[in-house]
Order: structure tokens, then sequence, then C-alpha cells
């Protein structure tokens, strides 16, 4: 495997390469991301989110490399990598935001259910809102529990996708050398 490949632009992947280089990144990000959900949040949790954010544009950056590459490789014109990588980075987006409100919601029926209140009605109130961050901010190991599945949820559907896009990249056939 040319190494290369993942840390620049102007290199050439083959199928084997940007297969073994896609799968070298998704472990990385699945070590980065078990790592930082395992952290205390209170602690070294939070300077690590920000460490997490620099590495997880470092890997969108050479997951960009890979299928640039592997366009050039088949000697087509390189633009067509932003369609995987967008695509990837909204559907984790979505993933994400959809499972942390979901466990948003769980929570906050558990905090209405733990003051005598129905949730249906405390959706109405305006002061249910500040009372449940402060209850939750009281609590950063439910916090965590709502975040950590939302954050598989944005890891998994950004792999998805850029999985499903490295299937159709792989099957391009290779520019014939001059």
């Amino acid at each position: 495997m040319n190494p290369l490949a993942i840390i620049t632009p102007v290199a050439r992947a083959t199928p084997m390469a940007f297969l073994t280089g896609l799968l070298l990144l998704a472990v990385l990000d699945a070590a980065k991301t078990w790592y930082g959900l395992t952290l205390d949040p209170s602690g070294a949790g939070e300077t690590f989110g920000y460490i997490s954010m620099a590495l997880s544009a470092a890997m969108i950056v050479f997951v960009s490399f890979l299928f640039i590459n592997r366009r050039r490789d088949a000697g087509e014109g390189v633009m067509l990598f932003l369609l995987p990588v967008i695509l990837a980075v909204v559907v984790s987006g979505i993933g994400f935001f959809v499972l942390l409100m979901i466990g948003s919601f769980g929570l906050m029926g558990e905090y209405a259910e733990s003051v005598g209140r129905d949730f249906q009605t405390v959706a109405q109130d305006p002061s249910f809102q500040a009372e449940f961050q402060a209850w939750i901010e009281e609590r950063p190991e439910m916090a965590l529990d709502m975040v950590r599945p939302a954050v598989w949820g944005g890891f998994a559907g950004f792999w998805i996708v850029t999985g499903l896009f490295s299937l159709w990249f792989m099957s391009m056939k290779a520019e014939p050398a001059e």
C-alpha cells in the first residue's frame, strides 16, 4: 500500500490501497470515539473533546484524500470525491442529532416522572427546560448515557455511507499506464 495515498491528495490509490486506508481510518476513528467516551466528562473529557474534533476534521481530510487518489488512479476527474465525503458528514450529523433527541426525550420523561409531572403537560411549560437542564447538569453520567448512543450513531452513519461509496469507487478500473 502506498501510505502517501492517505496523507496527500496527489498519489494514486489502487482499490486495495483505498480499502486498506479506509479500514485503517475507521479503526482509528473507532478507537478515538471509544476513548473519548470512556473519559470522565468533568475532567479530561472536556479537553479531549477539542482534540477529538480536530482529529475528526483530520480524518475527514484523509478520507477525502483517499477518494481523490482512488479517482486519480482510475483516470477520472477528482471533484466527485466531494459527493461521498459531504453525504457521509451529513448522514453522520443527522444520525447523531436524531439519536440525541431520542435520548433527550427519554431523559426528559424520566425527569418529569421523578418530579411527579406528566411529560405531555410539561412540554408546554417554559420553565421545564431550565429545570431539566439543571437536573441533567447535576448528573453527568446520565448525560453521557444520553450522548453515547448518539456518538456511535454518528460514527456508524459516516462509515456506512463511506463504505457504500467505497464499493463504487473500488469498482472503477485503473487507468492504463502509458
